[in-house]
């Protein structure tokens, strides 16, 4: 490998990243570079001094993109001023346009945003990501005409740039017989038979011109997406499909270039910090349709906003970053360039970090913490994260309560966090880690290993006779591995429950749970701002985060009326209501609240704990008396 000189800042960022899309991402690892690549309206920034208790920095949404806001007396409406002459790395200007456009380009369904729930309460949000039509609604049409296809040919799967887009008032729908499937028929014959007929149907919408002054000129169109329908019927237009106009009709609406205006259907108490969150920030459309995804984020196509532009990508290796000299506060970055180390071995990072080569390594050797507790450069403090298992509540016996509520009582966490974490980690029984202000969540099963067994018994598996042997996944880490471990041990000495442990890279591992092919699978969640709201939406029906097959109607029900609850003790009474069903149930095992204890150079202004584990790099800059670290040779 050709020599590169170090750069002026590197820390370790975990696994490689699966994706530089802002819109695509999950991960803290893709995180952490999207943060600083991108830039929203508001970016999350420290306010205030570490509090001196926890030495947690405070960090709040403040003005970014956006030089100002206001907001509706009623909470519903969010007005965002853009700043004067800010750009893209390419030198183009950025605009509010970017931002309608890039939320809908999130919101799309075929972008497949995991995080598109955020802004369920932004208007027709939850419809257009839904594909929910109704007969009277005003929609869109996407024709058959993407870049390279014809009326009979396959689709090209690039979403943007769309076809030609019609718009008008959906008002009627004809549909064909529909299927009647062989009593034999699998789940996904049956799925693909209701696909097949649905492409069939043929939609007729009043279109017209969205932008004229009343109703315009309207034509009566048709519309379908089988090309066999289109081709049998001159009067049918082959299309993509219908979706309601969230363009024109949705809450998020560039009013002029500089003004961008947000309608809620109901006030969401952390909007504001949402829209510092990374699936908001804008993405650029020129850059996605000319390259298409997931081209457009590679080193020599990316087009970005933020306080660094990527220099270059080398897989498994390091992400660097250069510093953007026309980013609006580039003044008050410090760093001229950034390296995101891909490291999963504790150790290695740990002795490049003692080497001079990493100024910054959160994931450290349990073996060594004791010792470098006492150390200047230590840092630790409680984060807003857990760490827990997921259960394919689809996969018998896991669909039986209390063989979830067994395996939960037959888990030791203390040992877990005594003898394996080591870092001060409490042991977790609920969801909500402790520490938001104004909520305190319910107790959770703590439970017996005798009460586990009788669970056991009861559900047919008397001292664990007849139990499946079931496999446990992790993704590669070095923290993963001992605490399964421990847990595979516990549940085969408490309940003769027999685990098989799986080991797979991450990408393989993000994949293999969203496509619901696993039995327990081992996660993490940081909050993605300080409110239950972030830990306990994700067990929503249908939340594409969830992937657990579990569902709770009074849940569903609980979460939905606390996210219209004005009254702030109501609502968190609510939510409290909703966490103690899901502590109860049990689709997913806590297992610990985590505690940060990473290492960073004394020599580092601005580097604190935060519970959120936000660290914006681009405020960070080394003490004047001292010059950048000491580096030695790679």
């Amino acid at each position: 490998m050709d020599h590169i000189p170090p750069a002026d800042f590197a820390f370790q960022n975990g696994t490689d990243p699966s994706t530089l899309d802002p819109h695509r991402a999950t991960g803290q690892p893709e995180g952490r570079v999207i943060f600083e690549l991108f830039e929203g309206l508001l970016r999350m920034l420290p306010e205030g001094e570490p509090d001196p208790e926890t030495g947690l920095q405070p960090l709040t949404p403040q003005p970014a993109m956006a030089e100002r806001y206001e907001i509706s007396e009623d909470g519903k409406t969010f007005t965002f001023h853009l700043r004067e002459g800010i750009r893209w790395t390419d030198g183009t200007p950025i605009t509010a346009h970017d931002f309608a456009w890039s939320w809908l380009r999130m919101l799309h369904p075929a972008t497949a945003c995991e995080y598109a729930y955020l802004i369920n309460e932004v208007r027709l949000a939850t419809e257009y990501n839904g594909s929910v039509v109704n007969i009277g609604d005003k929609v869109e049409v996407e024709l058959w005409d993407r870049p390279g296809e014809t009326p009979t040919s396959e689709a090209n799967v690039q979403h943007f740039p769309r076809g030609t887009m019609k718009y008008g008032t959906l008002r009627g729908i004809i549909k064909p017989d529909a299927p009647e499937p062989a009593e034999n028929s699998t789940d996904d014959q049956r799925e693909q038979a209701q696909l097949d007929w649905e492409e069939r149907w043929i939609y007729e919408i009043e279109v017209a011109d969205p932008n004229a002054e009343g109703d315009g000129q309207a034509t009566l169109e048709r519309f379908a997406m089988s090309a066999e329908v289109a081709a049998s019927d001159e009067t049918v237009q082959r299309m993509h499909g219908v979706l309601v106009d969230f363009k024109h009709f949705g809450g998020a609406q560039a009013i002029d270039d500089r003004t961008f205006v947000v309608h809620l259907n109901n006030s969401v108490p952390y909007f504001l910090n949402l829209v510092a969150w990374y699936p908001l920030f804008p993405v650029n459309q020129n850059c996605v349709e000319t390259h298409g995804t997931p081209l457009w984020t590679k080193a020599e196509n990316i087009v970005t906003n933020g306080p660094y532009k990527l220099k270059f990508r080398r897989l498994r290796d390091r992400i660097r970053a250069e510093k953007f000299m026309d980013y609006w506060r580039a003044d008050e970055v410090s760093f001229e360039t950034i390296d995101f180390v891909s490291l999963e071995s504790q150790n290695t990072a740990m002795n490049m970090y003692e080497t001079g080569q990493l100024q910054w390594v959160w994931d450290l050797p349990a073996s060594v913490l004791e010792e470098l507790k006492d150390r200047d450069d230590f840092h630790s403090a409680p984060k807003l994260s857990i760490y827990f298992y997921k259960l394919n509540n689809d996969v018998p016996p896991l669909d039986d309560i209390r063989v979830r509520q067994a395996i939960s009582m037959a888990i030791d966490r203390r040992q877990i966090v005594e003898q394996v974490t080591k870092a001060g980690e409490q042991p977790a029984f609920t969801v909500v880690p402790p520490g938001i202000a104004g909520y305190k969540g319910p107790e959770g099963l703590k439970g017996s290993v005798e009460q586990a067994r009788a669970l056991l018994a009861e559900a047919g598996f008397p001292g664990g006779r007849g139990f499946p042997k079931m496999s446990l996944m992790y993704n590669t880490s070095e923290r993963h591995r001992p605490i399964a471990e421990v847990i595979q041990q516990q549940l085969q000495n408490n309940l003769n429950i027999k685990l098989e442990l799986k080991n797979m890279e991450w990408g393989s591992f993000v994949e293999t749970v969203q496509q619901e092919k696993y039995e327990i699978a081992r996660y993490g969640w940081v909050g993605d701002y300080p409110d239950p709201n972030t830990f306990l939406d994700l067990w929503v029906t249908g939340n594409p985060q969830s992937n657990t097959n579990w569902s709770n109607p009074e849940y569903d029900r609980l979460i939905k009326a606390a996210s219209s609850e004005l009254n702030p003790q109501r609502r968190m009474e609510l939510l409290r209501q909703a966490e103690s069903i899901l502590a109860t149930e049990l689709p997913i095992i806590p297992i610990f609240f985590y505690t940060s204890a990473e290492m960073a150079k004394t020599n580092i202004v601005g580097f604190a704990p935060s519970a959120q584990d936000l660290h914006p790099l681009s405020i960070l800059r080394y003490r004047s008396d001292d010059a950048a670290p000491a580096h030695s040779q790679d």
